[in-house]
């Protein structure tokens, strides 16, 4: 019998690539399928820990089965580099690990899986359509020494009852399939699902999969609501209205079909002044980027220190001028007053880079 379950297990993880291998992250919880050369190296979602090894018997996740279908990577190589080096330089103090070469290196390509939902639904549905038009009306304005008349046209919408029902079938709507769904594409922009094509095992050479924390079922309640706004678009495209409100419907469900599509996220990471993983993440399709930006402190300190020892020497060199004016030239007195003011205020600047590096952290830890 055990023999027979680790058989059943081999079978769904050999059914993603041959040697493949299930691990998870112990700090954010996530399952991924990765190939032999990928194991164990650092969450690329969280970055906090390294994955470890899990039992796909023992272990197996809610969803296992490998996508039906897959949205390629299409970000240029150079908008990506562009992207990188634009944040590695948009920081100033920034820590020493993050350099652009160095997130580059870590680049990580990452597939994220989101549910596609057919379902043909039946129903009433009521609602006030909106329609457009147009008043014009007349205003008299005294101008160049005369009365003239000025046309004003003004946009308003009229608002009708409507009610009907419907029986069709609607394809591929979206429902997550991640907890983190909507944070990631809040961060980096929504993803082209449009650009999908048959999944072949090829597809994720070299990647790291994801697998659906949300299993259909779960996210069902979701989908229902993407089905209510496609179902309120049509009905207002039926009704050849401009816009609705009020939208009601009391929907039945039937022939539901659900379909895997993997979407495609690069991951890459930056370690801060206490060591701890700061990432970085790039829109697959768009290669749009949404990064933690992190100030060190450490080199904000190594700053105060150099510009307060500027600000010593030039105090040394008020004293020694105080010294002299004082007993050999007295206009030496008049030089120490100008060095005295600069080196108030080149000491009075050390306090910058503490005071930036303590706002750009504070926003970081808010965000």
């Amino acid at each position: 019998m055990n023999r027979e379950v680790e058989t059943e297990s081999e079978k769904w993880l050999a059914a993603w690539g041959a040697d493949w291998v299930l691990e998870g992250c112990a700090s954010c919880n996530g399952v991924f399928v990765l190939p032999p050369e990928k194991v164990s190296q650092r969450c690329p979602i969280c970055g906090q820990t390294a994955l470890a090894e899990m039992n796909a018997t023992d272990n197996r996740p809610v969803y296992t089965q490998p996508p039906e279908m897959v949205v390629p990577f299409r970000a240029q190589e150079e908008v990506l580099r562009r992207s990188v080096s634009q944040f590695a330089k948009s920081i100033w103090l920034a820590p020493a690990d993050l350099q652009a070469g160095t997130l580059l290196s870590r680049l990580q390509p990452v597939y994220l899986p989101m549910w596609l939902v057919d379902a043909q639904v039946q129903g009433d549905w009521q609602a006030e359509m909106g329609f457009n038009y147009e008043i014009v009306s007349h205003r008299e304005q005294f101008k160049n020494s005369d009365w003239q008349t000025e046309r004003v046209k003004e946009k308003r919408v009229r608002w009708e009852p409507r009610l009907g029902r419907l029986n069709r079938t609607y394809d591929n709507q979206m429902a997550p399939a991640l907890e983190q769904q909507a944070e990631i594409e809040g961060k980096i922009g929504r993803f082209q699902p449009k650009d999908h094509k048959p999944f072949q095992p090829e597809d994720i050479t070299g990647t790291v999969v994801h697998l659906p924390n949300r299993p259909p079922e779960d996210a069902w309640n979701e989908a229902v609501l993407v089905l209510q706004t496609a179902v309120s678009q049509e009905c207002r495209q039926a009704s050849e209205a401009d816009h609705t409100r009020n939208f009601k419907w009391s929907p039945s469900f039937a022939n539901q079909n659900w379909t895997q599509l993997l979407l495609p996220l690069y991951t890459s990471y930056y370690l801060d002044d206490d060591n701890q993983a700061q990432m970085v993440l790039l829109h697959g399709q768009s290669g749009k980027l949404h990064g933690v930006k992190r100030a060190s402190m450490q080199r904000a300190r190594r700053m105060a220190g150099i510009i307060l020892a500027v600000a010593a020497v030039f105090l040394l060199i008020t004293l020694v001028l105080l010294g002299l004016g004082f007993t050999v030239a007295e206009e030496a007195l008049a030089w120490a007053g100008l060095v005295g003011v600069f080196t108030v205020g080149v000491g009075g600047t050390a306090v910058l880079p503490l005071l930036y590096a303590w706002y750009i952290n504070s926003v970081a830890s808010r965000s």
